[in-house]
């Protein structure tokens, strides 16, 4: 395996630019935005058979507010696509993301827009050809996973470091998606905070609880990945005190996995 240059993504206001062509293999690709809210791209695989409107109708009832569609969303959306993930990034803090691409139809899309209203912006991308590429060594990896009694959890293995790659894997059972996503935290701010705040969250409501313990604008991380999935990716974080969340809804019943206790408190180097 050799490594190739980065495929590159730009995002702006108005337009979203990315390669529609990629090679087989783990690839590499750098995401930047000029615009707060948009150019959190992310990556899926599209069944055969599978378009654009369906493939974001899922998504968007996978990532609702009401339960039942939840439960509905996340069984199609295993069905029609792999969430290959991609980066959480803001102007002038680019990431970097790379996946293992199988051969066939992909989509790049602004997770953001596609998961609400409106004409989200997205491009085709078709993998084709010889493998090629390489995954960069990863200084840790969190892993989604169910505990002993099924809780959903991270777990990290190796000392997560900034300005080096970190791998994300889910491994919580198909068809549930997960997401990483890093907020610094204060060093006053500990378990009973995150916990009263994560536990305030009503079932099935749209509402947020209000005064987080963490900036909710300064997360950076990992989109969603479906079950059995990895990404590595290089984070636009500094050394410091974080929490790790994954915002994503329980596929069986629609319960947000953050309140569930998915979120974990770790120090990049």
């Amino acid at each position: 395996m050799i490594v190739t240059k980065p495929l590159a993504i730009t995002s702006t206001d108005r337009e979203l630019k990315a390669p529609t062509t990629a090679t087989p293999g783990p690839t590499t690709f750098t995401s930047t935005t000029t615009t707060e809210g948009v150019g959190w791209i992310g990556l899926a695989q599209l069944a055969p058979g599978t378009d654009w409107e369906t493939f974001r109708e899922h998504l968007r009832d996978t990532v609702s507010d009401d339960q039942t569609r939840i439960v509905r969303g996340s069984a199609n959306l295993a069905g029609c696509a792999t969430l290959l993930g991609g980066a959480v990034i803001h102007p002038g803090m680019p990431g970097e993301f790379t996946v293992e691409l199988s051969p066939g139809p992909h989509v790049f899309f602004d997770y953001p827009a596609a998961a609400g209203p409106g004409a989200p912006r997205y491009q085709l991308l078709e993998v084709t050809g010889e493998s090629d590429g390489a995954t960069p060594p990863a200084a840790a990896t969190i892993r989604a996973v169910c505990d002993d009694h099924g809780a959903p959890r991270f777990t990290v293995l190796g000392t997560p470091t900034a300005g080096q790659p970190m791998a994300f894997h889910n491994a919580m059972p198909d068809p549930q998606f997960a997401e990483a996503v890093l907020f610094p935290l204060a060093a006053e701010v500990g378990e009973p905070e995150l916990a009263a705040y994560f536990g305030a969250f009503r079932d099935g409501s749209s509402e947020w609880p209000p005064a987080p313990p963490f900036d909710l604008a300064k997360g950076c991380g990992f989109l969603p990945l479906s079950a059995g999935r990895t990404a590595t990716n290089l984070l636009p974080a500094k050394a410091g005190r974080y929490v790790v969340v994954n915002w994503m809804k329980d596929a069986t019943d629609g319960v947000r996995l953050a309140k569930r206790g998915q979120y974990r408190i770790l120090t990049l180097a």
